[in-house]
């Protein structure tokens, strides 16, 4: 009788799986930015997209700790042109497994202490599952960023991965300053 309910689980659990991966689908420009919620570096909890709704926002997703290198070479052309802007939001996102939910104050205080306070706002800490962002941003190598632009409505208007090249660079560029009207 175990061995039977044992299988019969395993069975079920194989396909609430594949039933579940059946339902994250790789993102593409004009989808609708997923649900993330987390929590900025300046303490205040949030949800994107709900976040950027009425704002031009460039969101850049990390899974690991040093593609720090990668994200500057997207975010220093950005924002030296585009932070003076009100309609215009930029986030960091660092995914972090839950495993490390428990020691997520320790984390988020390090990050804090390494970046400067004016930046809090624009780092947001995901702590949870990471299988179905995996999809939905189809990392290939979780060394590199993954870089989303959002219209005001929450819809991805550009995206990317890794080191900026120039070319990709002055295309971003150009889409925020369209988006802006600038």
């Amino acid at each position: 009788m175990l061995k039977l309910f044992l299988t019969s689980m395993l069975i079920f659990l194989a396909s609430f799986n594949s039933l579940n991966a059946q339902r994250v689908k790789k993102l593409d420009v004009g989808d609708l930015f997923p649900t993330i919620e987390g929590e900025l570096l300046s303490s205040k909890e949030i949800r994107l997209p709900d976040h950027c709704k009425g704002k031009i926002s460039l969101l850049i997703v990390a899974f690991k700790r040093g593609t720090q290198p990668q994200i500057d070479t997207w975010t220093k052309p950005v924002m030296k042109e585009f932070s003076m802007y009100e309609d215009f939001r930029f986030i960091e996102i660092p995914m972090i497994s839950n495993f490390y939910s428990w020691i997520s104050n320790y984390i988020d205080n390090g990050m804090r202490k390494g970046i400067v306070p004016s930046m809090h706002k624009n780092v947001m800490t995901y702590y949870g599952p990471l299988s179905d962002y995996y999809k939905y941003f189809d990392v290939d190598d979780k060394k590199q960023c993954y870089v989303f632009l959002l219209n005001r409505e929450g819809k991805i208007e550009f995206m990317s991965k890794g080191e900026a090249e120039s070319h990709k660079i002055l295309l971003l560029l150009d889409k925020i300053r369209k988006h802006l009207n600038k």
